[in-house]
This record gives structure tokens, C-alpha cells and sequence, in this order.
């Protein structure tokens, strides 16, 4: 099979998502690819200047999650990779799991308001089916 994708952010939902797709990697034995994406179109709207060092600093940030989640998964002796790719969200998972031809993405649906979610919950699972439909990749949603 292709390897896991797990979509983070750094927030709860993504440390439970992470644990997830860890124990489906071991269960399996595919690879496991941390993705981070950056999207700093919520800036670029008013400020292009002022959008390129949001980016910057998401990246960094990105970076910094992404370490951690290697950690995470080293701790479990699972050997992952990490991706950082930039643009919208959405289109940024599915070219990803195009070029990497994944098997699986894992991604989190956050269990309150306050852990300020990409998706809303409707939003999340038009974006888990049209993964499935389109790329033809599994699409595992913790919640």
C-alpha cells in the first residue's frame, strides 16, 4: 500500500490525529508522512507584503510541529517523513496525496469551537468525500 498521510496543525485535535495515524502505521507497516500546509491567503487579501512574513513565520511554525510529531512518532519507533506545502488547504492535501500516491489521509475534526478548526464540520466531511471520490485515498476523520 501507499504511505498514511496525516494532515496536522498543532492544535488538540492534531495530537490525536497523530497518535491515530502513528498506530495505523504500526498496525500496517506503511509509511507515514506528517503534512503541514500553509495558507496565508487570510493576509494576502490586504497586505501581499505583510502576507509574505505570515508565511514565513507558518512555515517556521510548521516546522517546529512537524519535529514534534516525528518525535511523537519516533517514540513509537515509526520513522516518518514531513511535508510542508503552501497555498489552500485543500488543494494542498489533495495534490499531495496525488504525488506521493497515499493510501490513506488522516486527518482530525476538532471536538469544540475553541480549537479553531480549518473545516467546519460540514465543510470537513464534503472535503473527507471528495478526497475519497477523487483521489480514490481512504480518508480516516478522528474526532
Amino acid at each position: 500500500m501507499g504511505p498514511i498521510v496525516c494532515a496536522t496543525r498543532g492544535s488538540e485535535a492534531s495530537r490525536r490525529t497523530q497518535e491515530r495515524a502513528i498506530a495505523l502505521a504500526r498496525e500496517r507497516g506503511d509509511p507515514l508522512i506528517f503534512l503541514f500546509v500553509v495558507d496565508a491567503a487570510f493576509v494576502r487579501m490586504t497586505n501581499k507584503d505583510l502576507a509574505d512574513v505570515v508565511a514565513d513565520e507558518l512555515e517556521r511554525l510548521g516546522r517546529r510541529l512537524l519535529s514534534v510529531a516525528q518525535a511523537r512518532a519516533r517514540e513509537h519507533d515509526i520513522d516518518a517523513e514531513v511535508a510542508i506545502r503552501h497555498g489552500d488547504v485543500q488543494q494542498a492535501v489533495d495534490d499531495f496525496l496525488r504525488e506521493v500516491n497515499a493510501s490513506t489521509l488522516v486527518i482530525g475534526a476538532p471536538r469544540s469551537s475553541a480549537e479553531h478548526p480549518a473545516f467546519d464540520p460540514a465543510a470537513l466531511d464534503e472535503f473527507a468525500e471528495r478526497i475519497r471520490a477523487d483521489v480514490g485515498v481512504k480518508v480516516i476523520v478522528v474526532e
